[in-house]
């Protein structure tokens, strides 16, 4: 899972460092305009390779907007994390009415009592949403002439492509792995 992290609060943002931190810990690759490793911006993950955006901070400015702009178009979620007691902008509520829209931003007011709770819930939807269960990821793989020919007779024999009969034989090695299913049961916990 991958997130583009965006705060519009550069000083001392521990609120932000703890969003980072609860990500980190569960496993999402995270890149954020607060890294100092790289130039801000969104230079360490292009957002059409994102599952998310999470905006920190207490008022959208220019580039939260826009950003939330373009991963709403793409139709992926946004989490709009608020400190308690800040009001939401006008331009937030009125994503919020769109019936469309409002499925995919959520906007919350945490403290730090809270936060960590507030991070896991959104990663819960994006885990489960179907855009997770779609086959969009290309992934090289190296074999020998032996399991190129096996391959090859197994997938004519069954009439199928190859690339069906492996991902087939992946996710059934998957429904049967009781350590991932633990793994899957206590993922954000």
């Amino acid at each position: 899972m991958k997130i583009y992290f965006y705060s519009n609060q550069y000083l001392n943002n521990k609120d932000a460092r703890d969003i980072i931190t609860h990500f980190k810990k569960i496993g999402v690759e995270v890149s954020s305009n607060l890294d100092s490793t790289k130039a801000t911006g969104t230079e360490g993950m292009s957002l059409d390779k994102v599952d998310a955006l999470v905006f920190q901070g207490e008022k959208l400015d220019t580039k939260a907007s826009y950003l939330i702009a373009l991963v709403l178009a793409q139709n992926k979620e946004v989490l709009c994390l608020l400190p308690h007691g800040a009001k939401p902008d006008s331009s937030l509520q009125d994503l919020g009415t769109d019936s469309k829209l409002a499925k995919k931003i959520h906007i919350e007011l945490y403290d730090q009592e809270n936060l960590k709770e507030k991070v896991l819930a959104f990663l819960k939807i994006i885990d489960s949403g179907d855009i997770r269960n779609l086959f969009s990821i290309k992934y090289t793989l190296r074999l020998s002439g032996k399991i190129a020919d096996y391959l090859n007779w197994k997938a004519d024999r069954q009439n199928i492509k190859k690339a069906d009969w492996l991902r087939d034989q992946i996710q059934q090695i998957m429904q049967e792995d009781e350590q991932y299913s633990e793994f899957i049961k206590n993922k954000f916990q």
